[in-house]
């Protein structure tokens, strides 16, 4: 059962880190007065087509793009002044993680297309092109292809520059930067630079959790008999079952703060005795993050509060049962991929702890859990 949920959530997991792609929307290019505003489209499609072709992202289609800034009356050039309060207004409703601004100017015969990749949630201009050649308005429409790759380029942290067709020149200037990555000779000696592709950015999330369990408990003694001491530590053993709960990952740079909540509940049963445990947990823990593709892995310490009722019925029909609460402490550790809006991931974690009775006539209770969960929720 274990082994076959393990590989659906393999199967999850991967399906998830195919599809984790930062949206982004490619606004109409702004036109100064006296141009013909007919090449808006095919310089807005152009510079789109290249994104699409790129296959780092999910483009957002234009006209889904038009209607959503009409029903927000902003026009485009609102956008292109870099305003960060629009930006996150106009990419919380396309849920747009980047947007792209171009604009054009004309110097006698000469014009100049200029784009910026904008991330929404920072106001931060990641990549920034810039092309400029002689002609009629037409012109436009080839530079705006050239402009495009140019930016797609940039927005993977390559430095490039190099000259465009008519005698004009394109100009790259992106703000990520990222280590050159040299690819294998070709078969005919040649050296290729390959795309390398934009780091992607952490992400917090909130999630419900459900998997499978572990409880183990050591007896520490008996207020009306210590003889029972030995018999009550060899009657305890480990109780498996399913773990149910909710849990926040909240990234910050390299590391990373969590909080969790969940509810334990194993049995167990043989020719001599049952055993039944339910424990309910609240912790937080610190860690380590850190990037694999699109999927994040963490790792930290944990701290909670944890109460467990351990009953206990025997062959002999002897009953016991008891209630212990206390500290706990543990570990954690875990990988999580986002798709979109929605996060899938893989949680492992366990926190033991030495736990004084409430209602039990046992003393104390050595107690430790375990559990293997499947994450699934939202990122933001």
């Amino acid at each position: 059962m274990i082994k076959r949920a393990c590989c659906v959530v393999a199967l999850a997991l991967s399906i998830a880190a195919v599809g984790a792609q930062e949206r982004i929307a490619v606004l109409d290019t702004v036109l100064p007065k006296g141009i013909d505003a007919k090449v808006v489209i095919p310089i807005t499609e152009k510079i789109m087509e290249e994104f699409v072709r790129s296959k780092l992202f999910t483009v957002l289609d234009r006209s889904y793009i038009t209607k959503t800034l009409s029903e927000l009356e902003f026009s485009t050039s609102d956008l292109t002044s870099g305003d960060s309060e629009k930006l996150a207004t106009i990419g919380g409703f396309l849920k747009a993680s980047y947007i792209v601004v171009s604009t054009v100017q004309q110097l006698e015969s000469t014009y100049f297309l200029s784009a910026k990749m904008i991330e929404v949630k920072t106001g931060v201009i990641t990549a920034q092109t810039s092309v400029n050649r002689d002609g009629s308005v037409s012109v436009l429409i080839d530079m705006a292809g050239d402009l495009g790759r140019q930016l797609v380029a940039a927005s993977m942290g390559q430095d490039v520059a190099s000259s465009s067709r008519s005698g004009g020149r394109t100009a790259v200037q992106p703000t990520q930067s990222s280590a050159p990555q040299a690819s294998a000779a070709a078969s005919d000696g040649r050296q290729e630079a390959p795309a390398q592709r934009r780091k992607p950015a952490r992400f917090s999330s909130v999630t419900a959790d459900v998997g499978s369990a572990a409880t183990i408990g050591v007896l520490l003694g008996n207020l009306y008999d210590m003889d029972l001491y030995s018999h009550a530590e060899e009657d305890s053993a480990a109780v498996s079952g399913l773990s149910y709960g909710i849990s926040g990952i909240f990234p910050s740079g390299l590391f990373y703060l969590s909080a969790a909540a969940s509810l334990t509940d194993t049995e167990h049963e043989d020719y001599s005795w049952y055993s039944y445990t339910q424990s309910v947990e609240a912790s937080a823990g610190a860690g380590l993050d850190f990037m694999v593709g699109p999927v994040m892995l963490y790792a930290g310490a944990r701290l909670g509060y944890f109460l467990l009722t351990w009953t206990e019925e025997y062959s002999d029909y002897s009953y016991n049962e008891g209630t212990w609460s206390g500290l706990a402490y543990g570990f954690e550790t875990g990988a999580d991929a986002r798709l979109g809006r929605l996060v899938l991931g893989l949680r492992y974690s366990f926190v033991m702890g030495t736990l004084s009775e409430i209602d039990a006539y046992w003393v104390d209770l050595d107690a430790a859990t375990g559990s293997l969960s499947l994450r699934a929720g939202f990122a933001f």
